[in-house]
């Protein structure tokens, strides 16, 4: 008879039981503190985004605990904790979850990688790459990332199976991580391709009166932060995930259509078209991929049981994305992201006419925020200070608030980008691999990238 034997405690455990321990001594804030309000929010964020990052328990566990915490503590009122059921973005990922289990069973996705796979080199390299790039070229065509995530996902578990790499393996993990950056991160990059950016236009047009257009956040923003990290980033997957594919050059026969691949064809290319198109009609992304999931398994028109919604759907990705947009909310709420603002404002000493300096000691205090509060909320909370960081810089106040965006572009944790996490949970790949991926590029990025965009940024006279 044998006994079991305890798994030994790995240093990612033992950076969450510190965590937790830190974030019990924050939640107990009335006890030490009058101000505890900003103190306990700061707790609940600690735990939640260490436990993300370090994937300790289930992603969708950590999400639970910080609602029943959150609520228990009364540390902020129930529609701003449960403010992500309420979010389209969790609704988009609700319709995905159907739609990706769709496009994998009728085979949908196969056939879109297999032009993928026939016309690129049997490298891994160039296969993440490509399936990078498509995310890029969607961009430009679509302006939510979170539906971008919903066609990217099955895409790239497509292109894995094709590749012959089986579920639960690096590179496959690799391959979707891939997808999830060159759908998000270069998006940050071109000024209506996701909310962050349209966010951070409209606050500086309302608060400062400045309107930036297209071409100039673009051609300042894209080259460097947008296609030469993400080429940075396809790199890194390749070393730390790749693996040799399987696939042998030659096409595989392709059968003909079936009746429901025919039907879930004219579902998405709808669904698409919406998508597209969602400034004229103002119909939300996650209604729209709703609306296609209910298509999917309605009698008749769709391809799928109902009881797919009981059997088959994962909900835990679900959970989570609530969970991330809860927690930006009560950072926001309770004034923490604010708060962190305004402290970092108060003790990071910019430099006037720093040139570089002064650039990186933005960014680092855009980047702290952005760690607590994410990436929808940085633009809002940095745009407000952009007057007193321009007094104390001497910069014009256009260069203080382009001078953010790099902020949102570079971050070491996924949950920062909900678009990004969204497909790595659609394709049921650990934060942990997202994790290791932008760890990395960060720091490359603190040597290389962002002097780099300082010296194009220069080059084009948006900064000084």
């Amino acid at each position: 008879m044998t006994q079991d034997t305890a798994s030994p405690i790995g240093i990612s455990q033992i950076i969450a039981i510190i965590a937790t321990l830190i974030a019990i001594v924050l939640l107990t804030a009335p006890l030490w503190t009058e101000d505890s309000l900003v103190w306990q929010a700061a707790g609940i964020v600690l735990f939640s985004v260490t436990l993300w990052a370090t994937g300790a328990i289930p992603i969708h566990i950590t999400g639970l605990i910080m609602f029943l915490v959150t609520m228990v503590l009364d540390i902020a009122p129930s529609n701003v904790v449960f403010s992500g059921f309420h979010a389209s973005a969790t609704w988009l990922v609700f319709g995905g979850l159907v739609i990706t289990i769709a496009v994998q069973r009728v085979g949908l996705a196969n056939r879109a990688v297999q032009a993928l796979v026939d016309h690129l080199p049997a490298r891994y390299f160039a296969m993440a790459l490509g399936i990078a790039m498509a995310g890029v070229v969607l961009a430009f065509l679509m302006p939510s990332a979170s539906a971008r995530a919903v066609l990217m996902a099955p895409l790239a578990m497509a292109l894995a199976d094709r590749l012959g790499f089986a579920e639960h393996t690096q590179a496959r993990f690799g391959l979707v991580v891939a997808a999830a950056l060159g759908s998000t991160l270069p998006a940050f990059g071109i000024l209506p391709s996701t909310v962050v950016s349209m966010a951070f236009a409209g606050v500086a047009e309302s608060i400062h009166g400045i309107r930036f257009t297209y071409f100039d956040y673009t051609a300042l923003n894209f080259p460097i932060l947008g296609l030469l990290s993400l080429l940075i980033q396809t790199g890194l997957i390749t070393f730390m995930f790749g693996a040799k594919p399987q696939h042998d050059g030659v096409a595989e026969k392709t059968a003909d259509w079936s009746g429901d691949e025919r039907r879930l064809l004219i579902i998405l290319l709808a669904a698409l078209a919406l998508w597209i198109t969602d400034s004229l009609h103002g119909i939300s992304p996650a209604w729209v991929a709703l609306a296609a999931a209910l298509l999917c398994i309605t009698p008749r028109i769709g391809m799928l049981s109902s009881k797919v919604l009981t059997a088959d759907v994962n909900y835990g990705p679900w959970l989570f994305i609530a969970g991330v947009i809860g927690m930006g909310s009560i950072a926001s709420h309770t004034g923490l992201g604010a708060a962190l603002g305004a402290l970092l404002l108060a003790n990071v000493p910019l430099t006037a006419d720093g040139g570089l300096l002064t650039f990186y000691e933005i960014f680092v205090i855009g980047a702290a925020i952005n760690l607590v509060a994410t990436a929808p909320i940085v633009a809002p909370i940095m745009t407000t200070f952009a007057d007193a960081i321009a007094q104390a810089t001497n910069w014009p106040i256009r260069a203080v608030l382009l001078s953010e965006v790099p902020a949102f572009m570079v971050f070491p944790l996924p949950h920062q980008a909900p678009p990004i996490v969204i497909t790595m949970a659609l394709a049921g790949v650990p934060i942990r691999a997202g994790v290791r991926v932008l760890a990395v590029y960060f720091v490359i990025a603190l040597v290389v990238i962002l002097p780099l965009q300082y010296l194009w940024g220069r080059l084009l006279g948006a900064y000084p």
